[in-house]
């Protein structure tokens, strides 16, 4: 194995020396879509972490919802911040979010990877403003996108109920987590994300110089989301084609994204080949959802959708505060 990752640097080395300016362009452009949309809907969320994931939170939603999670996913209560903060904020901060739970719960390793495999996903904010409102002028679109990541993430978590279940193997505090000191911790968070953008969107740029064609748009499609999205929504293929499609990339989350979430997940005993597979099979399981959601009408202008779809961002925020609001009455009634 190491071997392998030896040689895989010595190719990516001599991939961005053939061809330096589309490396230099795809790292640009990475590094402005992390500026312009990632981190601005990513840091409100790794900074107030600690507030979401720490013991008096995780103390809070076990005596409220310990046995709906147990009965339905066969998770503790304690999960349920994970759960919530993977589904609105998306990767790397639902795996972030799951191991810093992990770690003050006592959950073990199968139960943290679990929960880790099933609420990756993007974030609201780009699936409904920038792929549904941005890429195809449709926030309609981005809404049933959100949609089939949902059931599937759903799924998963009720079909992967009773796996890795065997020996109870707690999971360990790891150094420097975002628990420590928050400001501090969500910076470094926000510029490591920049920093995996920024080497595949180099990587990506020269290996599309290179291959061409539509080899190349496989390859965009497969290692970064946000630019094979763009990439087929400029595609002349019909919307029963093109909905799926994007559903499925963005279930399978690109190999970016997947490289972020095994990267906060290092030291957990989440197995590198079996989260592939299982990103794989999210990837089907959206394609699928998506197939079935274009045979419905769009809910995009229900009343009580229109405020939510014009303002995703500050739907992250409120969805952020209210998960804060047991943990705060928990404290207020001590205090009292």
């Amino acid at each position: 194995m190491k071997q392998l990752k030896w040689l895989g640097g010595l190719a990516a080395m001599a991939l961005l020396l053939s061809r330096p300016q589309a490396a230099a362009r795809g790292a640009a452009e990475a590094m402005v879509q992390w500026h312009a949309s990632v981190a601005p809907a990513l840091f409100p969320f790794l900074a107030l972490m600690p507030l979401l994931t720490g013991d008096e939170a995780i103390g809070a939603y076990r005596a409220l919802l310990a046995r709906p999670m147990a009965a339905c996913f066969n998770l503790p209560g304690a999960a349920v911040p994970g759960v919530i903060v993977g589904m609105a904020a998306g990767t790397p901060a639902g795996a972030l979010a799951a191991r810093d739970i992990a770690a003050h719960a006592h959950m073990t390793r199968g139960q943290l990877q679990r929960l880790a495999m099933a609420t990756a996903g993007f974030s609201p904010a780009f699936l409904v403003g920038g792929i549904g409102a941005g890429m195809l002028g449709n926030p309609g679109v981005g809404w049933r996108l959100l949609a089939s990541q949902a059931l599937t993430q759903l799924t998963l978590l009720l079909s992967l109920r009773h796996a890795w279940t065997g020996p109870a193997e707690p999971v360990e505090a790891i150094a420097g987590t975002t628990g420590d000191r928050p400001i501090r911790g969500a910076v470094m968070g926000i510029l490591t994300i920049c920093g995996y953008m920024t080497l595949f969107g180099a990587l990506t740029g020269a290996m599309a110089e290179w291959m061409g064609g539509v080899a190349a748009d496989v390859l965009l499609c497969v290692l970064d989301v946000p630019s094979g999205a763009l990439r087929v929504t400029g595609m002349a293929l019909p919307e029963s084609v093109r909905l799926p499609l994007l559903a499925g990339m963005c279930g399978f989350g690109g190999m970016c994204a997947i490289a972020q979430s095994l990267g906060a997940l290092r030291g957990c005993g989440v197995h590198t080949g079996v989260y592939m597979g299982v990103r794989m099979l999210a990837g089907a399981l959206s394609a699928g959802y998506m197939a079935l959601l274009q045979c419905l009408p769009t809910v995009a202008e229900l009343p009580l959708i229109r405020p939510i779809r014009e303002k995703p961002l500050a739907a992250g925020a409120l969805v952020a505060a209210i998960l804060a609001c047991p943990m705060l009455a928990r404290q207020i009634k001590s205090i009292s």
